[in-house]
């Protein structure tokens, strides 16, 4: 007799992925919410796996969940509970003791979320499905590790913010955590934080610490005069602007290659981006804008000393580090080539891998092969990535490199 194939299932959005029976239906509803899996032939076999309606940080509830699983069962239809080793997640399971079902009931938690599942077995036929529910259920992988993360860091924030504000009664928020004034977004600190596992804590403390600089200004109520002395222009990659969330809504423009340009207010080193709304209530222009940032970019100063190297073949590497997070924004500077062009040669290579870094270095071969290959690493291992393709500098303006 041949074995029976399998295939995978991945979970319409993506929560869970597992392997089941290829013969068999799969049934999805309320978005996958439920999914069910079982022989075409039968209505009496079968498994559902529910979503429950909850988004927590399961590493915490494990204490927690036999008292959870105990009040999701219909008491006089369930036996013990007991733990379930032969799945990926922690997972608890009891038998169904109705008249002539031979299934189990399991309660499953990983990553953000919580999983009730449940199976329809007749007595007589235990032996032949009961297996094949257990291999499916020890190949359920559940795929929110990103998910849980940002769980885990909304706690950390929101236990730090209701210490230090309690007038605020901040509470989670879909997005991150909503106060009476303001909505916290999580988006930078979760890229931050993936970037830098091993500094966890000091990046939490010092994102609670900048919001703390900005409470008691009055967000979204600048007036144009106010706004033109604190505007600058911040470089952001266009899959930026695809997160969803307030990205979206922020005032932007084309500029070269992937890159664009947005605009924010600038509060010593904090930054509240600047939307198409602050536009339109300002009364102004897209071009006005623009034209004063690059205006107040102009007037900031560069770093007393610049980092860089010498080359052999008479080439040399410019590092601009600022302590302003306006190092790769800089790279829009009017007389950058006029500034550069001396030491460098002309025309040069810039690059900006990320927000707090610019590179400009000689059109060297060499040169350009070596800093191709860090401008690529810093990007990727970047909490703030912008592009790892290099750009070339001449009198004339700036063109994507090659």
């Amino acid at each position: 007799m041949l074995p029976t194939p399998w295939k995978k299932f991945v979970h319409p959005g993506k929560a869970y992925r597992l392997e089941c029976p290829a013969h068999w239906d799969q049934v999805v509803k309320d978005e996958g919410r439920d999914c069910g899996f079982g022989p075409h032939e039968r209505d009496d076999v079968g498994l559902w796996i529910s979503i429950m309606p909850m988004s927590v940080d399961t590493a915490r509830m494990t204490e927690d969940l036999p008292k959870l699983m105990q009040q999701s069962l219909p008491v006089a239809d369930s036996g013990p509970i007991r733990r379930d080793e032969s799945l990926r997640d922690f997972a608890l399971k009891a038998d169904i003791l109705k008249e002539g079902q031979a299934g189990h009931y399991w309660i499953i938690a990983g990553g953000d979320l919580v999983l009730f599942a449940s199976s329809q077995v007749p007595v007589a036929e235990r032996d032949e499905w009961n297996p094949a529910f257990a291999r499916l259920l020890a190949s359920l992988e559940i795929t929110r590790d990103d998910e849980l993360l940002f769980r885990q860091l909304a706690n950390d924030v929101l236990e730090q913010l209701s210490e230090r504000y309690p007038d605020q009664d901040f509470k989670h928020d879909e997005k991150g955590i909503r106060g009476k004034n303001q909505v916290v977004y999580l988006s930078n600190l979760l890229r931050e934080v993936k970037a830098a596992p091993d500094r966890r804590a000091q990046l939490v403390k010092h994102f609670v610490s900048s919001l703390g600089d900005m409470h008691g200004v009055a967000m979204g109520e600048e007036t144009w005069e106010e706004a033109k002395a604190r505007l600058v222009p911040i470089l952001k990659h266009h899959s930026y602007f695809k997160s969803g969330g307030p990205a979206q809504h922020q005032l932007r423009i084309d500029w070269v290659g992937d890159v664009k340009i947005c605009y924010a207010l600038r509060s010593k080193n904090i930054f509240r981006f600047v939307t198409n709304w602050d536009v339109g209530r300002w009364e102004t222009d897209n071009d006005t804008v623009h034209q004063v940032a690059i205006e107040n970019l102009t007037s900031l100063a560069w770093p007393s000393r610049l980092e860089g190297s010498r080359q052999h073949d008479g080439g040399r590497v410019v590092l601009v580090l600022t302590d302003d997070s306006l190092s790769s924004s800089r790279l829009l500077h009017p007389d950058l080539h006029k500034l550069f062009s001396g030491p460098l040669g002309s025309p040069f290579y810039a690059g900006i891998p990320d927000r707090d870094t610019l590179v400009l270095f000689s059109n060297r071969r060499a040169l350009k092969q070596r800093i191709g290959r860090r401008l690529t690493k810093d990007c990727r291992t970047s909490g703030y990535p912008i592009t790892d393709k290099p750009f070339l500098v001449t009198a004339d303006g700036i063109a994507l490199g090659t």
